[in-house]
């Protein structure tokens, strides 16, 4: 059984694979999906993160990183795990508790995990995840596709041309700057 920690999008999407390539049953937990939604897609709703822990064979979180979700995995929930499951992280590092996951990976209490993102990154050379046989890494990378690189190099021109034209770029990675110089202006950057 696949335990779903965030139904949306990618979760949705993760469902309808395993479904067709498993035949997996898919329970999921996601504070903000009604249990009808989630059922439209084949997921059961469980009533608390705690049911999903004991009860996947698979736990994948797809949550954003939000105040919410920071540690939302902890010790406690990954104690919860049956000795034959799995915890798949391809959402943020930080809301997994990396210690926790670090010590029932190493004493055999939960089988293996799959991560592509870390607490700290990029990942720390001495990070003990990278010496455990039961533990698959990778990077963060989905977005190298070949559409999402050509998708990406759009919005960046499309970032330039407004900046020069005098227009707020949509993505800003330091507004504050803006604000220093007195053209933070939603349309026009002003001047």
């Amino acid at each position: 059984m696949l335990g779903l920690v965030g139904i949306g999008r990618i979760g949705t999407q993760v469902t309808r694979k395993a479904q067709a390539a498993f035949d997996m049953q898919v329970i999921g937990y996601d504070p903000y999906v009604a249990p009808e939604a989630a059922q439209a897609h084949g997921i059961r709703m469980v009533a608390d993160l705690a049911e999903l822990f004991r009860t996947a064979d698979v736990v994948s979180i797809h949550a954003p990183l939000t105040p919410e979700t920071r540690g939302l995995v902890t010790r406690e929930l990954i104690g919860m795990m049956k000795p034959t499951a799995f915890l798949v992280n391809f959402a943020r590092g930080e809301i997994v508790d990396e210690g926790a996951l670090v010590e029932a990976l190493r004493e055999e209490r939960i089988a293996g995990a799959a991560l592509d993102v870390f607490e700290r990154e990029p990942v720390d050379p001495e990070n003990p995840l990278l010496q455990l046989d039961n533990v698959l890494l990778s990077p963060h990378s989905a977005a190298q596709t070949r559409e999402c690189v050509i998708r990406m190099s759009v919005t960046t021109a499309q970032g330039v041309i407004d900046a020069l034209t005098g227009r707020r770029p949509r993505y800003i990675v330091n507004p504050e700057v803006l604000l220093r110089s007195g053209r933070a202006g939603e349309g026009e950057m002003g001047g």
